[in-house]
């Protein structure tokens, strides 16, 4: 009996036909075996495209076809150590009602969020359950073991980790350099003051060696540590009239100003390694690399958009009108031209900034900025376009968390501050942001 199945023509329109077209069911078709048997070059450029927009795209692209897949990197085992991996463009959604990470409701999973194009995907992270996370530099997640307050660098997609020492290994230098300042009793208690870091990661080209920058901010301090390393080394030294440090590109980002004076743009660039791979014993002060004067803006804040780096501030002190400059620009000596638009793009400063496309988010408002602190009883956008500021949504979020469901606007201003974002609470005045669970092991986090 004459088999009922026919051979499918490729579509005329000339989209791409999976490869496996050329097994036994489509072997006639000529047009799609041309996929499979692409030249490997031509492979690699496309696959550093696609790479080069996300991550999870990569990830389709090489399983779409076997040779492909075995002409192309495979991303697991190199997550970290490979800088071309890190998900930049994702974060890790909280999710409100205090349904942290390891909630038994979750049961061991964790959603993440794409900020340019939208996507929403849920990983399986079990680790959760003695794990807590301490940041998200480069979109991976940054975490203390409580056991041992062990620091360990997750990239969340490939399940690749990588081991730093603890954090405990701080506190006898903290009593070293501060041998005059009150301390309290137990070592237990004085960790508090290195779990709200703000964290760079870089990696050695040479080596693969994995090194984090910590900026800790009740100490005003900075540590640093290799995977090479068996303890943390704290700078000798502290910043003074320095706030909301932005890691980019491996180093800290951080504006230096009191009050109505001239403001200072500082970095700080990761340690050098020594020839065993180990951090170097001392790290340099942060180097001025701009300045700016006070009556083009004051308050400013850093924030990393699409690339690069925006300088945001206002004009005056209530905060009714706002400048934006690139911080290229000023490299370079050119004249502060403010921006009079940042595109489809929309800014939220808070204790941290993040930056989101409208086209993949299109509840959020392109071309403007959310100012999540600083405000009375409501969050406030302000459009660059016509110069205005309104409320940025219905709601008071002074007394009561806004009612469930939340908005992807809540979510959004809650990342910003991570000592509600990695507890599952959304962001209000007047929260609480206390642990549910293991609290002593995870005070001040």
């Amino acid at each position: 009996m004459a088999s009922r199945r026919r051979l499918r023509a490729a579509p005329a329109d000339g989209r791409i036909l999976p490869c496996g077209h050329g097994t036994k069911r489509h072997r006639a078709d000529a047009t799609s075996s041309t996929w499979s048997s692409m030249h490997t070059d031509l492979v690699d450029r496309i696959a550093e495209r696609v790479l080069a927009g996300d991550l999870l795209d990569y990830v389709r692209f090489r399983a779409a076809c076997r040779n492909w897949r075995s002409c192309t990197v495979d991303p697991r085992g190199r997550g970290v150590a490979d800088p071309r991996f890190h998900p930049r463009r994702w974060m890790m959604l909280p999710e409100g009602h205090g349904l942290h990470p390891g909630h038994a409701k979750l049961r061991g999973h964790v959603r993440f969020f794409n900020r340019y194009t939208g996507a929403f995907v849920a990983v399986h992270l079990p680790l959760f359950q003695d794990h807590c996370i301490l940041d998200s530099p480069d979109g991976l997640l940054l975490l203390q073991r409580d056991a041992d307050t062990a620091v360990r660098l997750l990239h969340p997609f490939t399940g690749d980790i990588c081991d730093l020492p603890p954090l405990t290994s701080l506190i006898p230098q903290l009593y070293q350099l501060t041998p005059s300042q009150p301390h309290l009793e137990g070592d237990q208690n004085n960790l508090p003051y290195f779990r709200r870091v703000s964290a760079a990661v870089s990696v050695h080209p040479a080596t693969g060696i994995v090194i984090v920058l910590l900026a800790l901010e009740h100490l005003s301090s900075f540590a640093y540590a290799s995977t090479s390393d068996h303890k943390w080394t704290l700078t000798s030294w502290s910043s003074n009239h320095v706030s909301r440090t932005l890691p980019f590109r491996g180093s800290l980002y951080m504006v230096q100003s009191a009050g109505r004076k001239d403001s200072n743009i500082l970095c700080l660039h990761p340690p050098l390694l020594e020839e065993d791979g180990s951090s170097s014993p001392s790290l340099p002060l942060p180097q001025k690399i701009a300045e700016f004067p006070a009556n083009l803006m004051i308050l400013p804040q850093l924030v990393e958009c699409d690339s690069e780096i925006l300088v945001v501030g206002s004009t005056d002190l209530s905060r009714s009108c706002f400048v934006v400059i690139r911080l290229a620009d000023l490299l370079l000596g050119q004249p502060a031209a403010p921006l009079t638009s940042i595109g489809d793009h929309c800014l939220f400063l808070g204790m941290r900034s993040l930056a989101v496309s409208s086209k993949g988010l299109p509840s959020i408002s392109g071309n403007s900025i959310i100012l999540c602190d600083s405000i009375r009883d409501r969050l406030r956008q302000y459009n660059l376009g016509d110069d205005t500021l309104l409320p940025a949504c219905d709601g008071d979020i002074l007394s009561s968390p806004p009612p469930s469901p939340y908005s992807i606007l809540h979510h959004l201003v809650t990342c910003c501050y991570r000592f509600l974002w990695n507890k599952g609470l959304i962001y209000c005045s007047t929260t609480n942001p206390a642990w549910r669970t293991r609290r002593k092991l995870r005070f001040g986090v």
